[in-house]
Order: C-alpha cells, then sequence, then structure tokens
C-alpha cells in the first residue's frame, strides 16, 4: 500500500497543470492545420486548437462568410509543464464568441 502511495503521488507531481481563462477581441483568419487563426487588434496572430460545442452552436467557423469578422472570443488555456523536462506546452480553447457589429 505504501508503494502504492508513493506511486501516485509521484504521478501526480509529475506534470503541473495552470488553467486561465480570458477575453480577446481578434478578426477571424480561418481554420487551417485543425487550428482556428485570428488576428489580433496588435497585429499578432492567436491560435486555438478546439471551439467548445456551445460556440460553435453560435457560430460555425467553418463557414467562410465569418472570415474577416471581429468577434470577442472567451477561451481558456492550459499550460502544462512536465516537472522531469520543464518543458511547457500550451493548449487553448474557446468558450465563447460573441459576433462584433
Amino acid at each position: 500500500m505504501k508503494t502504492l502511495s508513493i506511486v501516485l503521488f509521484a504521478l501526480a507531481t509529475a506534470v503541473t497543470s495552470l488553467v486561465s481563462t480570458e477575453s480577446v477581441t481578434a478578426t477571424y483568419s480561418g481554420y487551417e492545420n485543425e487550428v482556428y487563426q485570428f488576428s489580433a487588434e496588435d497585429g499578432s496572430t492567436l491560435e486555438f486548437q478546439g471551439v467548445s460545442s456551445e460556440a460553435l452552436g453560435k457560430y460555425d467557423l467553418s463557414d467562410d462568410a465569418f472570415k474577416g469578422k471581429t468577434f470577442t472570443i472567451t477561451y481558456e488555456s492550459e499550460t502544462v509543464v512536465d516537472d522531469q523536462t520543464e518543458e511547457e506546452v500550451t493548449t487553448s480553447i474557446i468558450t465563447d464568441l460573441e459576433l462584433q457589429e
């Protein structure tokens, strides 16, 4: 039992995860290589690896009619840090979209 506890503790501490929720206004550029791309007001590119079903229910981003449209995007970013390699990987998922008029 003690060995099992040590193994579970080691697995739990091997990866550290940080999740944050943010909002940004950006213009939809398209969907390419399984990534949703937006251009921020400062000219930077924002990439999202997924969209919640609720957000896709509002706006079907596979429709080219939304390219060039500006949205307020609410998204969650999860940064996972592998304690052994100390490598950080961030994944961003859109949780809500609001089309700006």
